[in-house]
Order: structure tokens, then C-alpha cells, then sequence
């Protein structure tokens, strides 16, 4: 069956454009990231490109060269668009690079005849492709399935202009007039143009996941210091309930207290109190391990969940976390805070099916460091420690068992409890 070009040509212009006018409204409408608008530009360039490349030509640069000009810088924005899109940035001159390759070939008789220009055209249109299916490989750990789909369509787009070479080689186009008579290009175009349209709604698939990602991390995150929320503590503390319950692993709770931090808003104020809790947020990052999750579970309190980590190595990080903050909260601003934190912990290897009563522990443990003084640490290895701590007024317990964890820690005070 033959396929009518000019219907053809007809078609593509007028898809290829209401899929770029849908995709800017889109993105005007919707805010947010440019990538959509810059695809739906990028489509709306094509379109032009398409019209020119159908009217009369003649002269120097004629008006086919143009339009392929135009359609190649229609692939260059797509390659931009997808490198923004990945968060990476570079100088908006490479979008250009293509289309003036094009001219200058074109202007100075390296390529003369339809069938040479047609296949630089192929060559650079398929590397723009490519190169924005690679952009898109650089995906920081998002979790955006139609990424994926948007690169194999990226790549089968750059594959079918690369494989026009052999057909312009087999089948040769003499000239423009002629392709209304090509048996082959009117097919390729179709291909083109399917492939194109389905580009279109997976770029809007991506820009949703990636936004409906970015309001879930959000709901998720203490605005303030950036660390998980109660919620999201929670959560992971959930999934690592479950974790254990399949691989019978430790896991050890701490939870982290600023000593005297009302005392500070009042003395300092409460934008001089957020620094601080900034700089413990930070502070209690860069001091746990990579797999350890901390996190605020409100006002000065935070949380930190160690799976895999045993007793010893718990009280261990407290005990780093807490020099390492009275070293980095000693002065905030330039100012003398001298800010410290009250650190309980608890750890846990037998099977449960969450993980509360573990965070009862490590506050119960906690409660035990700040009446004994503050900014120390406190560990209570069983329920039957936690029944004791409650009828305490210091660090004390009749088995034998807390006052040598604290005191392995800081045993100064654990002398003068």
C-alpha cells in the first residue's frame, strides 16, 4: 500500500504541534520544572521545521535546509530539556551546534546533493537523541519507572533516523520533488511521528512521578533540618521491623535530646535555637554510619534507627554523636551556646514485629541520662531495666548490667550517680 506523503506531512505538522501546545500549557499551567515546556518547544520547532521543509525552495540556503535546520534544533532541545530534567547543567550553545553543522555543510558545498544533506540531517538528529537518552540515564536514585520507557523510546528515535542511511543508500531520493514518490520515506516519517507522539505522553508521565515523588519526600522531611520526619522514623522503623522478622538481625534505637534547649530560645532566640538544630541534624549525619537513619521527631528530640548494630557499637555512636556536637554547638554564630545533647539507647535481637517497645526503651534510657546530669549517655539492655529505671532518680539498677554500659561510656558519671 502506498502512503500518500503529502497527507502524511500534513498529519505530522499538525500532531507534532497540538502535542507541543498541550505540553507547554501544561507546564504553564502546572508550574514547576521546565522540562515539559522545553519538550512541548521543542515540538512546536519540529512542526516548523516540517512546514518549511515542504515549501518552495531555491537559493543559497534554501528553504529545506532551513526546516531540517529548524527540526534539528527541535532534537536539541529535547537533548537540553533531558539534561535539565537530570539536574544537569551545561551552556544552552550545544543546542546549536547541530543546526549550524547543517548550514555551514550545507552553505559551503561539502554536502551538494538532497540524498548527502538528508543523511547529515539523519546523523545529527540521531546523536541529539541518543545523547538526551543518556542524560536521562543519570537518575539519582529516583524511583520513575516511565524514565526508562522515555530512554528505549529515545533510543529506537535515534536508531530508525540511522537506519534512513541504508535505505538512502539502496533507494536514493534525487531530489525533494522525488520523495512524494519515495516508496520507503513516507513510512519512516510515520514511524517517526508514532514515536515522537508516544515521547510526548511519557514526558508527561515522568514530570508527574517525579513530582508526585517530591511531594511524598517532602511530607516525609523536617522542613527545618532536612532529616526524615516523625512520620517517615516510623515508616523505616516499620520496614525494619519486618527485615528482622525475615533475617533475625539486631537493631538498636537511640534517642537524642538538646540539654537546656528551651533556655537557649530564650536567652538567644528562636532563629539562633533552629541554627543549632541545624547544626545537630548535621552533626548526627556525618557522625552515623551510611545506613543508620536519624531523624526529628519533634521540638529539640530526634531519633536514630541502627539496623544490624549490637549494643557496644550503639552506645558507641551515641557517644560520638554527642562529643562531636558539644565540639560543633560550642559556638553558633560566633556566639558562646556551649549547646550539648542527652543521648538513650536501647538495642533489641529478638524477633518483633515493630519496633516500639525498643523506642520505649531507648526514652526510658534517655529520661536516665538527664536526671543523672545531662549530655551523656544512657543504655538500657532489657524491659526489666526499663521497670527498674522508672522507680530511679539516677543511673542505678539492681541487675549489674546498665551502670557498666554507661560507665564503659562515661565513666565519670557513672561515679558520681
Amino acid at each position: 500500500m502506498h502512503l500518500d506523503m503529502s497527507t502524511i506531512s500534513i498529519v505530522a505538522i499538525a500532531i507534532t504541534a497540538v502535542l507541543g501546545l498541550v505540553l507547554i500549557f501544561n507546564w504553564a499551567r502546572q508550574g514547576g520544572a521546565s522540562f515539559v515546556g522545553m519538550w512541548g518547544l521543542a515540538m512546536l520547532l519540529i512542526s516548523v521545521g516540517i512546514v518549511m521543509a515542504n515549501v518552495s525552495r531555491g537559493g543559497f540556503l534554501d528553504a529545506f535546509v532551513l526546516g531540517q535546520a529548524v527540526m534539528i534544533l527541535g532534537a536539541g532541545v529535547k537533548w537540553r530539556a533531558c539534561r535539565e530534567f537530570s539536574q544537569r547543567d551545561s551552556s544552552l550553545l550545544y543546542i546549536f551546534v547541530g543546526p549550524v553543522i547543517l548550514l555551514l555543510a550545507a552553505g559551503t558545498g561539502l554536502v551538494e546533493t538532497f540524498n548527502d544533506r538528508l543523511m547529515l540531517v539523519c546523523v545529527l538528529t540521531a546523536a541529539y537523541n541518543f545523547a538526551a537518552a543518556t542524560e536521562l540515564a543519570y537518575d539519582h536514585g529516583e524511583q520513575l519507572p516511565s524514565r526508562w520507557l522515555a530512554i528505549l523510546l529515545l533510543a529506537l528515535t535515534s536508531a530508525s533516523f540511522l537506519s534512513w542511511l541504508p535505505l538512502i543508500v539502496i533507494k536514493p531520493i534525487p531530489e525533494l520533488g522525488t520523495v512524494f514518490y519515495s516508496s520507503w520515506f513516507p513510512i519512516v516519517i510515520l514511524i517517526t511521528l508514532l514515536l515522537r507522539t508516544a515521547l510526548a505522553f511519557v514526558v508527561l508521565a515522568m514530570a508527574k512521578e517525579r513530582q508526585e515523588q517530591e511531594q511524598r519526600v517532602d511530607a516525609l522531611t523536617d522542613s527545618l533540618t532536612g532529616l526524615p520526619n516523625r512520620r517517615a522514623l516510623f515508616e523505616v522503623a516499620d520496614a525494619v521491623a519486618q527485615r528482622r522478622i525475615l533475617g533475625g538481625t539486631p537493631v538498636s534505637v537511640l534517642i537524642l535530646d538538646l540539654d537546656h534547649f528551651k533556655d537557649t530560645n530564650d536567652s538567644y532566640g528562636h532563629s539562633l535555637g533552629d541554627e543549632v538544630l541545624k547544626v545537630f541534624a548535621m552533626t548526627a549525619e556525618k557522625n552515623l554510619k551510611v545506613n543508620s537513619i536519624v531523624g526529628r521527631l519533634g521540638g529539640e528530640e530526634f531519633a536514630a534507627i541502627l539496623p544490624g548494630v549490637e549494643a557496644a557499637a550503639a552506645v558507641e555512636a551515641a557517644e560520638r554523636v554527642r562529643r562531636a556536637f558539644s565540639r560543633s554547638a560550642a559556638f553558633v554564630n560566633g556566639l558562646a551556646i556551649g549547646a550539648t545533647v542527652s543521648v538513650g539507647v536501647a538495642t533489641d535481637t529478638e524477633v518483633d514485629a515493630d519496633l516500639s517497645n525498643l523506642f520505649r526503651r531507648a526514652d526510658a534510657a534517655l529520661y536516665i541520662a538527664k536526671r543523672a546530669g545531662r549530655n551523656q549517655v544512657a543504655f538500657l539492655e532489657s524491659d526489666e531495666d526499663m521497670v527498674v529505671a522508672a522507680q530511679c532518680t539516677a543511673i542505678r539498677t539492681s541487675p549489674s548490667r546498665l551502670r557498666p554500659a554507661v560507665a564503659a561510656v562515661r565513666p565519670d558519671r557513672a561515679r558520681s550517680a
